[in-house]
């Protein structure tokens, strides 16, 4: 219910009436849209010898 309510900001009748379907659906599309949903990508060659560089100079 604190999802239904606080996260998807849904009114009590609009999360009694869902299904569990539409209720997970409704998570998974507002993560998506606020960018949780994506999955992390490996630093690139590059990137990795920025860090390591980074690292020795501390």
């Amino acid at each position: 219910m604190r999802i239904g309510f606080g996260g998807l900001q849904w009114r009590p009748a609009d999360f009694w009436e869902a299904t569990l379907t539409e209720f997970f659906q409704a998570i998974h599309g507002r993560n998506e849209a606020n960018g949780a949903e994506e999955k992390p990508k490996a630093p690139t060659k590059g990137e990795m010898a920025e860090l390591l560089a980074w690292a020795d100079g501390k």
